[in-house]
């Protein structure tokens, strides 16, 4: 049987997502560790993560999804990093084999310290679409949470295959799922917390095929929220308890309501 995204459904998405590395605990305590650095920052994303730790696990499973496309030794691009957490992530389970480098449109300045402290070689980049990197500079790319922001995903998936390598890898997670029911709940309710771009499975990997990228593997992600809108903070101990609930966002067919989906895509140079 295949998934939506064309997968099959039995060896591969589980074998891309087995435990292997570092403990989901100690992901975790990486990632407290790493969230500490800067007790100032007004950044929102860094707040959530810090005050919520559904949040912070749900991160930390995101990241375990795509990990064993990772390698020791390999140039890897974190596109659109910010802080840089799925970066952190990484250097805790692989340390300084890997060569890590980050580009985003922050000034330097705004996330110094959290790069300076993971190692990360930060560019700002200057153009909408265009990446400041030679051709087949990395062995993966690490996009959590970008594509769906960029002006032009269409030529943002165009660059990010030139500058792969030949098989390299693209890992994408927190691909926002259109059929999402919480997608569906803040459109109505909550507008400001809802992706205007939002992406359906079979679609975007006949879509990735088009951009020389094939799936080699992928899954639906976090059935239950991981945060709250302000207005609600209040129900965030109902939203810890529901958090259980999270083993069932690849069961069909109730993986097709999960908020997001990741995906590894390899860069063919044919067909």
């Amino acid at each position: 049987m295949q998934s939506p995204l064309g997968v099959p459904e039995d060896g591969l998405l589980d074998r891309h997502s087995r435990n292997t590395g570092l403990a989901p605990a100690q992901l975790l305590a990486a990632l407290e560790e790493f969230l500490a650095l800067r007790r100032d920052t007004a950044d929102p994303y860094v707040q959530a993560k810090r005050a919520f730790r559904p949040a912070r696990e749900e991160l930390v499973r995101a990241y375990r999804h795509i990990r064993t496309a990772l390698a020791p030794g390999q140039q890897v691009l974190d596109w659109g990093c910010r802080h840089a957490a799925l970066s952190w992530l990484a250097r805790a389970e692989f340390g300084d084999t890997l060569a890590l480098h980050g580009c985003d449109v922050c000034a330097p300045q705004e996330y110094a310290d959290f790069h300076r402290h993971l190692g990360l070689d930060y560019r700002r980049l200057q153009h909408p679409w265009r990446l400041d990197y030679a051709d087949a500079a990395f062995d993966c790319v690490l996009a959590g949470g970008t594509l769906e922001h960029v002006p032009n995903d269409g030529a943002s998936l165009t660059e990010l295959w030139r500058v792969l390598r030949p098989d390299g890898a693209l890992l994408i997670t927190h691909l926002p799922n259109a059929a999402s029911w919480t997608e569906f709940v803040s459109r109505r309710l909550f507008p400001p917390q809802a992706h205007r771009r939002r992406y359906r499975a079979g679609e975007f990997r006949r879509r990735l095929l088009q951009h020389g990228f094939e799936v080699t593997a992928a899954g639906h992600h976090q059935l239950m929220p991981s945060g709250l809108p302000p207005a609600l903070r209040r129900l965030d101990g109902l939203l810890r308890l529901a958090q259980p609930l999270n083993v069932l966002e690849n069961l069909w067919p109730l993986r097709g309501l999960s908020a997001t989906m990741w995906l590894v895509a390899r860069k063919r140079e044919g067909f």
